[in-house]
C-alpha cells in the first residue's frame, strides 16, 4: 500500500476514533452488566482452552455459539478486568478497522466499473465515512457484548479483500484460498450472520471474476462453505440441553412462521427507514416500532426497493455485488428461524457496509461524474450529509453512556416495551429515585397484564427502596407465586437472569417474608 493510501487509511481510522471518543468514558450497560460484571466466565483463564478449541460449543455459557466473540471479550477481561474503558476502546478500534475495510472494498468495487474514467478518489472516502458515522452502528460499537457484529464484519470484509487480490496467473493460490476460508470460519464463529461470508465471496466471483481460470474460486467458496457448515453442525449437535442460561427458547414473532412472514416486511421497511432517516432508533423494537406502517405499505416499499435494486444490479454488476453484501447478512436475522430479538440496530452493521458501497457506486454513476459542476455539487451535499450524520451519531452515543440514559430513551421511544419499563425502573431505583421507579415499575406490571413474576419483583424492589415495606413484601410474594424460581436469587444470578446487587436486595425482602 502506497504512502498516500496509508495516510488515507490512517485519516479514516482517526476520524472514526474521534467521533466515538466520548464512548470511552461510558459505563457498562444492557447485557454487558451481566456478561462482564456478573458472569465469572470471561475472567477465568482456565476457560481459554475451551474457547480456542471451540469446546465451548458444548458448554452452558452465554454466547457459547460465538467463540471468537468470547475470545475477544476474554482478552479484554485479561487486560482490563472490569474497567469499561478498555472494552470500549477495543470495540471502537474494531469499528475503525471496518471503516478502512469498507473504504478498500469500495475502491475495489469502483475499480471494476466498465467506464474508462477513473473514479474520483473522494468517492470511496465518502462511502467509508457514511459507514463510520451512521447512527445505526452505535449500538454495535457502544455495547461491548454486541461486538460480535463488528467481528463478523471484520472477517467477512477481510475475506473479500484477500480474495480480490488473487492474481489469476498464480493458479490455485492455495495459501490465499486457505486464508479466505479461515476468515469465513472466524466470521460465523463470531456471530451467525457470518454464515453469509462464503456467499458474499461467491457474489464477488459472480460479479467480477467469472472468467478466471484455475480452481482458486472453487476452492475459496467451497472451502469457506464447508467450514461454515461444519461449524453450524457442531454448534447444533453439541448445544447444551437443557440449559440453565437459555431457559426459554426463541419464538417466532406472532407465534408462528406464517405470522413472522407477515411481520417481516414491516421490519425490513423499518430497516430501510432507519438507514435513510435514522430518527427513531431504539434499543428494544417491539410491535409499536414495526407497526408504524401498515403491512400493505411496508410490502409496497420493499417491492419498490426490490425492483429498483434489481434494475440497478442488471445495469451495473458493481451494484449487484453491493446488494449481495447488504442483503445476505440479513438472512440469518430475518426471522425465518426463531431468534431472541426480532429486530435490532446491530443487525444492520454488516449490511450497512454494502449500503455504503452502493452509495459509492451512485456517486460514481455517469449522471454524477458526467458533468464536473454537478459532481462538485453532489460531493458538497454528500459532505454536508456526513456532517449531519456525525452529529446524530454523537448524540446517539449519549444514550448508551449509562444504564439510566439507555432505558429512559428506550421507554420514551417504545412505551409498550416491557424491557424498557423494567430497565428504567431498576435504573431509577439504582439512581436513588425510588418514587419514580415505583411509577415505572407499575407500568411494567400492567404491560404484562400482571402475568410475569419478574415484573412484580421489579415493583417490589422499587417499593422497598421507597420505604414502602408492606407493599414491597406483597409484590415479592406475588412474584414468587407466579415464578417460583425467583425464590432463589443466587440461582438466578448463576443463570445470568439477575445481577448480584439486585439479588442481594431481593434476598433482604425474601428474608422478611420468611419470618
Amino acid at each position: 500500500m502506497s504512502r498516500a493510501l496509508l495516510r488515507t487509511a490512517a485519516l479514516l481510522a482517526g476520524l472514526t476514533v474521534a467521533v466515538f471518543s466520548a464512548t470511552l468514558s461510558a459505563d457498562f450497560v444492557y447485557d454487558a452488566r451481566l456478561q462482564v460484571l456478573t458472569d465469572p466466565f470471561l475472567h477465568d483463564p482456565a476457560n481459554w482452552l475451551n474457547v480456542l478449541s471451540f469446546r465451548v460449543l458444548g458448554m452452558d455459557v452465554l454466547d457459547f455459539n460465538r467463540p471468537v466473540h468470547l475470545a475477544s471479550l476474554m482478552l479484554d477481561a485479561a487486560v482490563w478486568g472490569v474497567e469499561p474503558f478498555g472494552y470500549h476502546l477495543t470495540s471502537i478500534l474494531l469499528h475503525a478497522a471496518n471503516v478502512v475495510l469498507v473504504w478498500l472494498v469500495a475502491r475495489e468495487v469502483l475499480g471494476r466499473g466498465d467506464g474508462p474514467a477513473a473514479s474520483h478518489p473522494l468517492v470511496p472516502v465518502i462511502a467509508a465515512l457514511f459507514f463510520a458515522v451512521h447512527p445505526v452502528v452505535v449500538e454495535a460499537v457502544c455495547e461491548p457484548t454486541f461486538r460480535e457484529d463488528l467481528l463478523a464484519a471484520v472477517f467477512t470484509l477481510t475475506a473479500v479483500m484477500i480474495a480480490a487480490r488473487h492474481p489469476e496467473r498464480r493458479g490455485d493460490d492455495l495459501r490465499r484460498a486457505g486464508l479466505c476460508s479461515a476468515c469465513c470460519l472466524l466470521a460465523v464463529a463470531s456471530k451467525e450472520s457470518g454464515v453469509a461470508a462464503p456467499f458474499v465471496l461467491a457474489a464477488y466471483w459472480w460479479a467480477f471474476r467469472r472468467d478466471d481460470q484455475g480452481r482458486f474460486w472453487a476452492t475459496v467458496i467451497g472451502g469457506g462453505l464447508s467450514l461454515v457448515v461444519a461449524f453450524l453442525a457442531a454448534r447444533f449437535l453439541f448445544e447444551p440441553s437443557p440449559s440453565r442460561i437459555f431457559e426459554a427458547r426463541p419464538e417466532y414473532p406472532g407465534g408462528s412462521l406464517i405470522e413472522a412472514l407477515k411481520v417481516e416486511p414491516r421490519i425490513l421497511a423499518l430497516y430501510a427507514q432507519l438507514i435513510a432517516w435514522p430518527a427513531n432508533l431504539c434499543a428494544d423494537y417491539g410491535g409499536q416500532s414495526v407497526g408504524h406502517l401498515p403491512l400493505w405499505l411496508s410490502a409496497l416499499i420493499i417491492a419498490i426497493l426490490g425492483v429498483g435494486g434489481g434494475v440497478a444490479a442488471w445495469r451495473d454488476r458493481r451494484i449487484a455485488f453491493c446488494l449481495a453484501l447488504a442483503l445476505l447478512p440479513l438472512v440469518p436475522v430475518s426471522n425465518l428461524v426463531p431468534i431472541y430479538r426480532a429486530a435490532a440496530d446491530r443487525y444492520l452493521y454488516l449490511p450497512l457496509a454494502g449500503v455504503a458501497c452502493i452509495v459509492a457506486c451512485l456517486l460514481d454513476s455517469t449522471w454524477v461524474s458526467g458533468r464536473p459542476q454537478r459532481r462538485q455539487v453532489v460531493m458538497l451535499a454528500s459532505l454536508a450529509a456526513l456532517g449531519l450524520l456525525a452529529v446524530a451519531c454523537i448524540g446517539r452515543q449519549r444514550v448508551w453512556r449509562t444504564q439510566l440514559d439507555l432505558w429512559a430513551d428506550t421507554h420514551a421511544r417504545n412505551p409498550g416495551s416491557f424491557n424498557g419499563a423494567s430497565g428504567l425502573a431498576n435504573s431509577l431505583r439504582e439512581a436513588g429515585r425510588a418514587d419514580e421507579a415505583v411509577e415505572i415499575a407499575r407500568r411494567g406490571v400492567n404491560l404484562t397484564s400482571g402475568k410475569r413474576g419478574d415484573a412484580w419483583l421489579t415493583l417490589a424492589l422499587a417499593y422497598d427502596a421507597a420505604g414502602r415495606i408492606a407493599e414491597a413484601d406483597a409484590a415479592a410474594a406475588k412474584a414468587v407465586e407466579i415464578d417460583p424460581r425467583l425464590a432463589d436469587p443466587d440461582a438466578r444470578v448463576e443463570a445470568l437472569a439477575m445481577e448480584r446487587a439486585e439479588a442481594d436486595a431481593v434476598k433482604v425482602i425474601l428474608a422478611r417474608l420468611a419470618k
